[in-house]
């Protein structure tokens, strides 16, 4: 057994998701975080995940950009979760969970009337 499945947290860690993983935005709170620092950190909490996500810079100014300003919105919100092997920690890469938003389906093209009246043929085919 790996070490990092050894050691249990309350909230997700890379070694939680394995690819790409589709995820809708449950709720968002403010949660002390582990440790004697009392220090509070925004987590992200999934319908389909046990555990939160805890959010770092990065990952909220992507929320904003997709989803707006007001972090209410973000409610029933599809995500993907998945894991950046670049992500760096003091330092080291360590690699470590990333969200994007769900690429929506393109809608089908409009079709535009023509300005000018259409033609009537009157060919006859033999």
């Amino acid at each position: 057994m790996k070490v990092s499945q050894m050691i249990q947290s309350k909230f997700m860690r890379k070694e939680d998701i394995d690819d790409d993983t589709p995820a809708t935005i449950k709720s968002l709170k403010l949660e002390d975080m582990p440790g004697d620092s009392g220090e509070q950190r925004w987590v992200l909490h999934f319908r389909e995940q046990s555990k939160g996500m805890v959010l770092n810079t990065t990952t909220i100014r992507v929320l904003e950009k997709t989803f707006g300003d007001e972090s209410d919105d973000w409610t029933g919100k599809k995500v993907i979760l998945y894991v950046d092997p670049n992500v760096t920690f003091k330092g080291q890469v360590v690699g470590g969970l990333r969200l994007r938003p769900v690429k929506s389906a393109a809608k089908p093209a409009q079709l535009v009337a023509a300005a000018a009246p259409a033609e009537e043929f009157d060919d006859q085919i033999p």
